[in-house]
């Protein structure tokens, strides 16, 4: 019989679940809504209770939400449906149901990994991946994959200190970078009867010729490159990848590397930065995707903790 990969990646709207042979060719996919549970143990059985062709995986790859460390523990709290994953060791909880080898990953590092390891950053000795969404979440990898930190916070990019002056607060880039920024700085700028709810919105109106829209795109793709030109002062990466549904867009991904450029000359006073900008070559499933490379990467032990890998 021939072995498998179950990938699940757990967001705050859905799960998703994929099968996937040893080339990384996902064989079927399907999604549950993600369900608020009072206790871990009702998410957890509901997780497993939702997996499909079990008894021919061999090893089970988890992306997820919020910190998650080298061992698999969730040390914060994440999207309001999986709350209770807080505290828990990922690994430990699912093994112990389906009896599979299991590990885990941050759904952003997840990303990044599988960029790393197949899609467009493969063959980098250095890397970084922002993933624009309702935040920003983020990947570091040297020439041996994820760069994880200290406390496993490296590449959370969305929590880079943005000095705002009106307010005389530390606000997060992020919230300016992100879809949720798209979105606040569109609706600050038109009556509330032309308010709108989604980023495609905004960028729809945006390619109709919209005046406001026009104004808005522009703001946001520089709130975008400062966040970029932060991320390359600091780690100066051979390429930094895009990932996020917005970055299948040719215009945005034009704009954005034509703008960047521009930026990068005129904020550092010369024309010597060769960090190049990319889209992620696996949008859709490189959550998926990473988790099972994560799952066949690492190492059988992990001193002082378990890992059923």
């Amino acid at each position: 019989m021939e072995k498998y990969s179950l990938g699940i990646d757990i967001g705050g709207t859905f799960i998703k679940y994929a099968l996937v042979d040893e080339n990384y060719n996902i064989k079927e996919k399907w999604k549950i809504k993600t369900t608020k549970f009072e206790t871990k143990d009702e998410l957890y059985d509901y997780i497993c209770s939702n997996m499909r062709y079990i008894e021919s995986v061999d090893v089970i790859g988890i992306s997820a939400p919020g910190l998650i460390d080298e061992y698999s523990n969730v040390k914060s709290f994440a999207a309001p449906n999986v709350v209770s994953m807080y505290g828990t060791n990922i690994n430990d909880e699912i093994s112990k149901r389906v009896n599979k080898k299991v590990a885990s990953i941050n759904d952003a590092k997840s990303a990044g990994l599988c960029e790393f390891e197949i899609g467009n950053a493969k063959g980098s000795k250095s890397s970084a991946f922002l993933i624009l969404g309702t935040g920003t979440g983020g990947c570091l990898c040297d020439k041996d994959g994820v760069v994880y930190g200290t406390d496993s916070f490296a590449a959370e990019f969305h929590n880079i200190p943005f000095m705002n002056f009106e307010t005389k607060k530390i606000d997060k880039m992020g919230d300016y970078s992100s879809m949720t920024g798209l979105i606040n700085i569109y609706n600050k700028k038109v009556d509330e009867d032309k308010q709108v709810a989604y980023g495609h919105e905004v960028c729809e109106k945006f390619l109709d010729e919209d005046e406001i829209a026009k104004e808005v795109v522009k703001e946001w793709i520089h709130n975008i490159v400062i966040q970029l030109i932060a991320i390359t002062v600091t780690y100066n990466p051979e390429v930094i990848c895009i990932g996020g549904g917005i970055s299948e867009e040719d215009w945005f991904i034009n704009e954005l590397k034509k703008h960047y450029k521009e930026v990068c000359i005129e904020y550092l006073e010369a024309d010597f930065i060769t960090t190049k900008i990319e889209r992620c070559k696996y949008n859709n499933d490189a959550n998926i995707l990473g988790a099972i490379i994560n799952a066949n990467l690492k190492n059988t032990e992990f001193i002082g903790q378990k890992c059923y890998v």
